[in-house]
């Protein structure tokens, strides 16, 4: 009878489950997998998950709320800019293109004070205001009027006027 090495190992031997990093045992599928407990759970979570909740609810109203008592912020189209009247400092101008058709939106951004902005879209607008507004340009309309003035610094003052 043959010996064998004492170094010797079988090649079968069963191998530990693996269990994926950060999950462990989560999915359950091992013999080994812990059983559910029955305990009740920490007095804490309670008393702290409910008043989480209560305060999200308190916050996401209150953001409803002052959100649907504020004055309008956005004009869009002949009508709106019309009755509109506003006068401040351009942040940025874009423009946008609606397919089908491929309308193109010129949208300018004004900051009226330090705490409100207003953006202003001149959709379906025929003039070339686009090439006369500048960022940090100053931009004014009194309402009622399809007048608008372009104050720009090393150039006169431009009074345009929205044709539609």
């Amino acid at each position: 009878m043959e010996q064998t090495p004492s170094s010797y190992r079988p090649v079968s031997r069963p191998r530990p489950k693996m269990k994926m990093p950060l999950f462990g045992n989560m999915f359950g599928g091992g013999r080994n997998s812990p059983k559910p407990s029955n305990e009740e759970p920490h007095p804490l979570t309670k008393t702290i998950v409910p008043v989480i909740v209560a305060i999200a609810v308190v916050a996401f109203g209150i953001d409803y709320f002052t959100k649907s008592n504020a004055p309008k912020t956005s004009f869009r189209g002949q009508n709106e800019l019309k009755e509109a009247t506003f006068s401040g400092k351009i942040l940025r101008k874009w423009y946008n293109v609606i397919p089908p058709e491929n309308n193109v939106e010129y949208v300018v951004e004004i900051q009226m004070d330090k705490n409100q902005k207003r953006i202003v879209s001149f959709l379906n607008e025929k003039s070339n205001i686009g090439d006369f507004v500048v960022p940090y340009n100053t931009i004014s309309k009194k309402a009622n009027s399809l007048d608008i003035t372009v104050k720009r610094y090393f150039k006169t003052d431009t009074v345009l006027t929205l044709r539609y």
